[in-house]
Formats: structure tokens, sequence, C-alpha cells
């Protein structure tokens, strides 16, 4: 018993020890600066993502009925430029590849695309099965509210691509 007693007392008295000595160092004001190695004096640099040149993006916004949608706000994400469809359902706007362009009207869902390229931007809005499923619903009637929103999706654009309803 005896020893456990002055084997915790050793132990305490090493904790306090470090403790105090923690306490008592200086801490400098300075910066921390990382150790590239004594051996290896090379410097890092970070990478540098090109920079894409803008450019005029157009396109044309149909609707389930691939008719012309006059009204949709396209908002380019990344520089704040707003621009709206005409009558028609076309919008020209300044992007750049690796920008994201949000698009939006009351009547469908939202839609968010990448910029890719700088060919024309043709969309077919729908109301998506899957943005309106009820409070609770299981992954299953998720994942099949999808999958249908995906093959409507896929019929439309064929059907606007079959009737030339991307001519403008």
């Amino acid at each position: 018993m005896l020893v456990m007693k002055k084997l915790y007392f050793l132990l305490f008295s090493i904790v306090l020890f470090l403790s105090n000595a923690v306490l008592a160092q200086d801490v400098p004001d300075t910066p921390i600066e990382h150790d590239i190695g004594i051996h290896d004096p090379k410097v890092f640099k970070p990478k540098v993502h090109k920079v894409y040149p803008p450019f005029m993006l157009t396109g044309r916004i149909l609707g389930i009925n691939l008719e012309s949608v006059q009204g949709v706000i396209i908002i380019n994400s990344c520089t704040a430029e707003k621009t709206i469809t005409d009558k028609n359902g076309i919008y020209h706007i300044n992007a750049a590849r690796g920008d994201t362009l949000d698009f939006e009207v009351p009547k469908y869902s939202r839609d968010i695309r990448g910029i890719r390229s700088s060919e024309n931007l043709n969309i077919v809005m729908i109301k998506r099965k899957a943005d309106n499923l009820p409070p609770g619903h299981s992954k299953p009637e998720y994942d099949k509210a999808k999958k249908d929103d995906e093959e409507l999706y896929r019929v439309l654009e064929k059907d606007a691509k079959l009737e030339d309803k991307w001519k403008y």
C-alpha cells in the first residue's frame, strides 16, 4: 500500500512539473513556419487553376410541353450576373468554363448547370417529382421519383431535338 502511495505521489509530481513547465514557456508572437526539410530546400508553390476567358453563352429554355418559357431568371453564381429569357425562351449571358448557372422560374423546378464549353446550353424545365415528395418519404420512393424525372427529361430532350426546337 505504501508503494502505491509513493507511485501515485511520483506520478502526480511528474504531471505537476510538466504542466508548470508548459505554463512557464514563452509563447512567441510569430507566425508558424513549416519546415520543408533540411535536405530538401525546394519551395512548394500552390497550384494555380487556369482562368478561362468569358464568352457570351446563348441558349433556349423549353417547358414540359416543349413550349418556349418566358421569364426564366438565369444567374451566373460565379459573377452574380443575371438575365431573363425573352418571349422565345432565349437567353444570353456572359460565362466562362467552370461557372455555374442557376435557372429559376416559379412554374418549374430550379435547375443548376455547370458550364463546360462555349456551345449553346439548351434546357427543358420540368416540375420534378423528387422535389415534391411529402416529408418523411423513404429512400426507395425518392430513388423512384428521381429515376422517373430523369426518364421524363431524356424523353423531352429527345423530342425537342427531333422537332428542331433547339433552332433559333
